[in-house]
């Protein structure tokens, strides 16, 4: 399955097979018809020569009655000839009649009897065609074909019938035998000198066709190749497309045992590839395919096949990668390949790829499952920010998915889902600074469930702004009890992409924070990076709304979307979260500190104030101290409680920091006080 390798079998080779030779069947045919066509033209032509022939034949009969008719007598019509008319007839006869194509000739009556002949044994008879008789005493020249016996031997012999008139009035009818022999050969002679000349005229144009419709079948089995590319390529990129993908597809998992294939499918998405379009334009979007389509093939091996299924989507067949260990390796070279900086219209771009895979025959054993279960790894790919293997519980559309999202439903009408509060600390003062609100749902069955549980279920039962609604105004309400109590505390609430999609969403908060008497400086949205960067422009109009309102917002999950500070500078946010991902590694790996050390620095050259998610270890407070981070979120400061929980215990808690005796670090391990 190589990027070399020779075309499918099946429909789409039909398109690639080559017809008959064209100049071969042309041979053929034009040989066939110049044949036909030659042994018509000599038929017509002998046919044309010999009706000449009879006519000359009929003409000189004609003159010969006309060159007699002065010598012939009204009584030689009546009666017996004498001895001597006889003789005298018969030297005029040959002297003006007879020649050497002439063989005999007679003289009839109107009543069909021979009076005078050359031939002495034909006087007294009757001539046989009465028909003829009567047409030429009509005075018409009539001739016809007969066998007469001459000298011993049978000939063809043209007769013609030549009528005269007497002086007195009489008529009657000039027979003349003409031998047909000489007619016929020279009829032949005629025929076969025009024929052969249309011949060579005819061969002579086949051998001029003879070049050029070789030129032609040379240009028809181009224009059949580019048929048959065309019809299994992408036009732009030049990769495979979507029919030569699904083919080769089939062909892989159609075994000629009965042992399972064992291969991998990619599907391929291109984030933020509807940015480039709309900023750059479609051209520099189609640049933008044709690098990515060609990082992707020079990515892969002899076999693998790569092809661009529609839009921004790719697709990749392995036969190669087909664990789990290996496919996701392969996925994450393919992904390091698509990240690689590019210039597009002089602006440096860098494009993500989500990479979802399904594995034949654990996940399927037919195309259609394959790529549609590839297809849900690829969106769980996007929500997760990296490459996935399809596993039962990313399909938005399995029973049990179908089944919570009914159930999710049914649990927000009725109230069913706690809000608790994770505290975030004020790393520099060690109080508790404010919570941030996390959804929880106790399932009659499945137990206490986190929003990883369910939350895919809420985005493809279409239930986050409800979700959003309940999370909200549960949260507000507390908010206003803590409040009451005398804590001052800030709230922090999740908000998503179809929250920021609906126009209605600023409105909502506005009235939300007005009904439970909140002020809006007390509450923090945060927005996930990815939401923000799917589509810029909507994202910064909706959050200068809110900001208009007085919300503060905070930017969730920095880093996992591979965004800059430079690319969200604009966005009117407040607070950058980092990803619990980087903090959780800073003490083992050097990159993710530099990483967390540089982003707090920047931010704060920004004016934007930074929570560090995640913080579970001593190790990781010490470091984030140091590096001035302004508030820490995670179990080692507090874990997430229910609402009443955190008034008792963010009044007890306050973070105090003592230097280790040694060593002189400036953090060392946490205690509790009581304020």
């Amino acid at each position: 399955m190589s990027k070399a390798a020779p075309a499918p079998a099946g429909g789409a080779a039909t398109l690639g097979q080559r017809p008959p030779r064209l100049v071969l069947r042309v041979i053929l045919f034009s040989a066939l018809t110049l044949g036909i066509g030659a042994a018509t033209l000599l038929v017509f032509i002998r046919h044309f020569e010999r009706g000449r022939a009879e006519h000359a034949a009929t003409l000189h009969a004609s003159i010969v009655a006309q060159a007699v008719v002065d010598r012939l007598q009204p009584e030689d019509l009546r009666a017996p000839l004498s001895v001597d008319r006889q003789d005298e007839l018969e030297r005029l006869f040959v002297a003006r009649v007879l020649d050497k194509e002439t063989l005999a000739s007679a003289v009839a009556a109107p009543d069909g009897r021979i009076v005078f002949a050359t031939a002495v044994e034909q006087i007294g008879t009757r001539l046989s065609s009465r028909d003829l008789l009567a047409e030429a005493l009509r005075g018409r020249v009539t001739s016809e074909m007969v066998s007469a016996e001459v000298g011993g031997t049978p000939r063809r012999v043209l007769r013609a019938y030549a009528p005269f008139r007497l002086a007195d009035g009489s008529s009657g009818v000039l027979v003349v035998d003409k031998d047909y022999a000489p007619i016929a050969s020279a009829a032949r002679r005629a025929a076969i000198t025009v024929a052969t000349v249309l011949e060579l005229v005819l061969l002579s144009l086949w051998l001029c066709l003879f070049p050029i419709m070789r030129s032609v079948t040379r240009r028809m089995n181009r224009q059949l190749d580019t048929i048959a590319h065309q019809a299994l390529h992408d036009d732009l990129t030049g990769l495979a497309n979507r029919t030569q993908f699904a083919t080769r597809l089939d062909e892989a998992l159609t075994s000629e045992s009965r042992e399972a294939v064992a291969l991998a499918v990619f599907f391929i998405d291109l984030e933020r590839f509807k940015e480039v379009n709309d900023a750059l334009g479609h051209d520099c979007g189609n640049e933008l395919l044709t690098v990515v389509a060609k990082r992707l093939d020079d990515a892969l091996g002899t076999r693998e096949l790569v092809a661009r299924l529609g839009g921004d989507e790719f697709g990749v067949l392995s036969e190669r990668a087909v664990t789990e260990e290996a496919a996701l390796a392969l996925a994450e070279e393919l992904r390091a390949a698509i990240t690689q900086p590019c210039e597009i219209a002089g602006v440096s771009l860098e494009v993500q790829g989500s990479i979802g895979i399904a594995l034949s025959p654990a996940h399927g054993t037919s195309r259609d499952e394959l790529l549609r279960r590839a297809d849900i790894a690829m969106y769980a790919a996007k929500r997760l920010g990296a490459p996935q293997v399809f596993s039962p519980g990313l399909d938005d559309n399995s029973p049990l998915r179908l089944a919570m999202t009914g159930e999710l439903r049914r649990a927000i009408e009725r109230s069913e889902l706690v809000i608790h509060y994770q505290p975030q600390v004020d790393l520099h003062r060690g109080v508790v600074r404010g919570a941030e609100a996390l959804v929880r749902w106790r399932h009659p069955t499945r137990g206490f469930l986190g929003p990883d549980a369910f939350l895919a279920a809420a985005e493809q039962g279409g239930l986050m702004r409800n979700l959003t609604r309940y999370v909200l105004e549960a949260s507000l309400v507390q908010l206003r009890m803590w409040r009451n109590a005398g804590l001052e505390l800030d709230l922090a609430v999740n908000v998503s992409g179809r929250d920021l999609a609906d126009a209605r969403f600023p409105e909502e908060v506005a009235q939300a924070l007005a009904e439970h008497g909140v002020d809006p400086s007390w509450l923090e949205l945060e927005i996930t990076e990815s939401v923000l960067l799917s589509d810029r422009v909507r994202a910064s109009r909706m959050l200068e709304r809110l900001v208009d309102e007085g919300v503060r917002i905070a930017i969730d999950d920095f880093g996992v979307g591979y965004s800059s500070l430079g690319q969200l500078k604009n966005l009117p946010a407040h607070v950058l979260k980092i990803d619990r991902s980087f903090v959780s590694s800073m003490e083992s790996d050097r990159s993710d500190e530099a990483i967390v050390n540089s982003t707090i620095e920047l931010a704060h050259r920004l004016g934007l104030k930074v929570i560090a998610e995640g913080v579970e270890a001593p190790e990781h407070l010490s470091r984030l101290r140091a590096a001035g981070c302004d508030i820490g979120q995670g179990h080692l400061l507090g874990r997430p409680l229910p609402g009443h929980d955190v008034v008792p215990a963010a009044t007890k808690l306050r973070v105090t920091w003592e230097a280790e005796e040694d060593g002189g670090a400036d953090v060392v391990p946490l205690r509790r006080a009581v304020g």
